[in-house]
């Protein structure tokens, strides 16, 4: 009974977290539209984009040579990894919206295909991880794991920052201290 409990609570923390992840991805892509004076502008999911390049770049320190050889393999892995961060987050909706009519196989069959997932996501770091060896070193790739963390806090802190800043006329979330440079 422990258990389950203890279980409960970490999955409900784990959608929440997820909820937010996703809702900041999407505050910032569909963001408010084109800043002040800015004319014509990129889509917002290339300027996230290119504000995610240009972070990581300055913060691993990547010469032109890294850079070739790791895009490729960070973004094949953020694809995947996206992909089944998305199924994962399906699966548990799903579970969530029919508990109730769920038998107990479908709610076992369910547990254990989340479970996978996890299993499956710390086997794709892992495979990741060892790709990274071709392409940077030791100490870069340590400090990706770092950087990643710090690019989805400076995201985090943005969207806070707009959504306060929403209330104030002729602001809306424009303009605050710490601005990441990802333009509206």
């Amino acid at each position: 009974m422990i258990f389950m409990n203890c279980y409960k609570i970490k999955m409900k923390r784990l959608i929440f977290t997820m909820i937010i992840l996703v809702m900041a991805g999407i505050g910032t892509i569909y963001g408010q539209g084109q800043g002040y004076g800015q004319g014509a502008m990129q889509p917002d999911g290339e300027k996230l984009t290119a504000y995610k390049i240009a972070f990581f770049t300055k913060n691993l320190e990547l010469t032109p040579a890294e850079a070739e050889k790791f895009w490729p393999i960070y973004n094949d892995y953020s694809a995947r990894k996206n992909k089944l961060l998305a199924d994962r987050l399906s699966t548990m909706r799903y579970a969530a919206q029919n508990e109730a009519n769920m038998s107990e196989a479908e709610l076992a069959s369910t547990a254990d295909r989340l479970a996978r997932s996890f299993a499956d996501e710390a086997e794709m770091v892992v495979s990741f991880n060892e790709s990274l060896k071709a392409a940077l070193s030791p100490k870069k790739i340590i400090r990706l794991y770092q950087v990643e963390n710090q690019y989805k806090q400076q995201l985090l802190r943005e969207l806070n920052q707009r959504r306060q800043g929403a209330g104030q006329p002729g602001m809306r979330g424009r303009g605050q201290a710490g601005n990441t440079g990802v333009q509206q």
